[in-house]
């Protein structure tokens, strides 16, 4: 009789003992379940992502291909007529001329918007075809001046375009050092800037700053006099230079640098 109620006893934890290790195998099989329906979800999405953004891509490339093309065309048509003998005066030529200016506004309001030396850099060269304008007789040289600055003008715009949309599937880090007059120091590390950021940008980015439009001062036309309220003579920029493994002096305006992932610079004032 005791042998029987143990034999039932033994059975019994048997069969509880598979109960259990099914119930911990099929809870096992429904992590990894779930967790590998989430993780190609997860990846799903970001291949979904990826590819809404090569479609973005390809959408604005073709918008920006379409619009630079129809400025480049009208630039051309008016460089030609330059380029035909019609004598030294180009006073009929200034109408194109504005009406090829007033298209590059048009067009490129929002990059214009988005660049402060850039638009600037129109309106000088405006204010400057409106006086011509005016006068009874435009030269050779003076309307070939306008040609050239409308090129770089343009050219820079199209640059500066083409890389927002670029900057757009990746980023740059790069670590900014402010040196106040008084001795204080603030860094700004691993800062996250587009690929086409210039130290301007990144300096905008995480301080308060006043400056100054040089048109005259080139590469690059902006000058710093104030950061975060220090205003001294001036602002002076450096960056590391990893083989010499010293601080180089800034060889253009802060606006005229593009920055490179991982770099170093500071701002020192004067």
């Amino acid at each position: 009789m005791w042998f029987r109620w143990e034999s039932k006893l033994v059975e019994k934890r048997t069969l509880t003992l598979i109960a259990l290790t099914a119930v911990t195998w099929a809870l096992i099989a429904t992590s990894f379940a779930a967790y590998y329906y989430l993780e190609h979800a997860r990846l799903q999405g970001q291949f979904d992502e990826k590819q809404g953004l090569l479609g973005a891509l390809s959408s604005n490339y073709a918008a920006l291909t379409a619009k630079s093309s129809f400025i480049a065309r009208d630039y051309n048509t008016l460089f030609g007529e330059y380029q035909w003998p019609t004598g030294e005066n180009c006073s009929p030529l200034m109408s194109e001329y504005q009406a090829l200016l007033a298209n590059l506004r048009a067009n490129y309001s929002l990059a214009l918007g988005n660049s402060p030396d850039l638009n600037e850099t129109y309106n000088s060269l405006l204010n400057e075809t409106q006086a011509l304008a005016n006068e009874n007789a435009v030269t050779r040289e003076e309307f070939k001046e306008l040609l050239d600055q409308f090129y770089k003008l343009f050219t820079n715009l199209v640059i500066n375009e083409w890389d927002g949309l670029l900057a757009g599937t990746s980023v740059i880090h790069v670590n900014l050092l402010i040196n106040y007059s008084n001795g204080a120091e603030t860094w700004f590390n691993e800062t996250a800037v587009s690929p086409d950021a210039t130290l301007f940008d990144v300096t905008r980015q995480v301080a308060n700053i006043t400056y100054s439009y040089l048109s005259s001062m080139e590469p690059g036309h902006i000058f710093l006099s104030s950061i975060n309220g220090h205003a001294t003579g001036y602002w002076v920029w450096s960056y590391w230079d990893e083989t010499s493994a010293q601080w180089v002096f800034g060889p253009v305006g802060c606006d005229a640098w593009t920055l490179k992932d991982n770099g170093v610079y500071e701002w020192v004032s004067s």
